[in-house]
């Protein structure tokens, strides 16, 4: 009794698992085929869904995985498609469904110009099927264009290599050229710097000549005016003198050294005061007379 009872407890959560094994699958199915038939409807929208469900229910299920890429095809969903076409391919025992698998996601990464898996895409089609055709027809195209993408790019980082290198050269040049430049700036400012001083210099040398000749002029005006000034002095003592002759007087004019304006305003002055002594003269003459006249009367 206890040898069942045991039995019976090894074997029964086989069976439970088992049991949901067969319900899971028949989800799975039921799921798959509801989005089969949403697909052929078109309703892509609510059939990707169908096919999402059958997939939780078995990650692993090639068919759900094949129908959903068949169906992101339909949407233009390229990438997602691929994705699920690659899939169902490596968890698919089915030989023909891993072919057809493989050759959608060929013509997939043919038409995104991703020539390198297009090639190997369809090498995995023809392995599983070696009589396609079309996959044999379709991977020499993508050889041919893989060829000539691989030329192309390498044409191309040539020619990108060439136009580094003379922007290399022309920021070279440009270097040396700003490095000259910067060269002749630094000289002129040093000219310019010394051309500068060399002004200020010359400023101050002209400001020291000004203010030497200025001493030098004031000098001489100071020696001048003191000349001026003891020559009227000696003037103002000749004119106090009496004017014993007019001869005498010229022979003293002879004797100082005066300037001939000097000289001339001098006689001047003395004419001036001759003239006014003979007026004097004269009018004290005039006064006598009269004065004679009245004791006569």
């Amino acid at each position: 009794m206890k040898l069942i009872i045991n039995i019976l407890f090894i074997f029964l959560p086989m069976l439970v698992l088992s049991q949901q094994s067969v319900e899971k699958g028949m989800q799975e199915k039921k799921h798959i085929q509801e989005g089969v038939e949403k697909f052929e409807s078109a309703e892509f929208l609510t059939g990707e869904k169908d096919f999402r469900k059958a997939l939780a229910k078995n990650p692993v299920s090639d068919i759900a995985a094949y129908d959903l890429g068949r169906n992101h095809l339909e949407q233009n969903k390229s990438l997602e498609a691929a994705y699920n076409f690659e899939k169902a391919a490596e968890n698919s025992n089915d030989k023909l469904l891993k072919s057809k698998a493989w050759y959608n996601a060929g013509n997939i990464w043919f038409h995104k110009k991703k020539y390198q898996k297009a090639v190997e895409a369809y090498k995995n089609s023809l392995r599983n099927n070696p009589e396609d055709e079309e996959a044999r027809y379709n991977l020499a195209l993508a050889k041919k264009m893989l060829k000539k993408q691989q030329k192309q790019n390498k044409k191309n980082k040539k020619k990108q290599q060439n136009k580094q290198k003379q922007q290399n050269k022309n920021n070279k040049q440009k270097d040396n050229k700003n490095g000259k430049d910067k060269k002749n700036n630094k000289q002129n400012d040093k000219k310019e710097n010394k051309g500068k001083n060399d002004k200020q210099k010359d400023g101050k040398k002209n400001q020291k000549s000004k203010n030497e000749k200025g001493k030098d002029d004031k000098k001489e005006r100071s020696d001048k005016d003191k000349q001026r000034d003891k020559q009227n002095r000696e003037g103002d003592k000749q004119e106090k003198k009496p004017n014993r002759s007019k001869s005498g007087n010229q022979n003293k004019l002879r004797k100082s050294k005066l300037s001939p304006q000097q000289v001339k305003q001098l006689l001047i002055g003395l004419k001036n005061k001759e003239m006014k002594t003979q007026k004097k003269i004269k009018a004290k003459a005039i006064s006598t007379k009269k004065k004679k006249q009245e004791k006569d009367w």
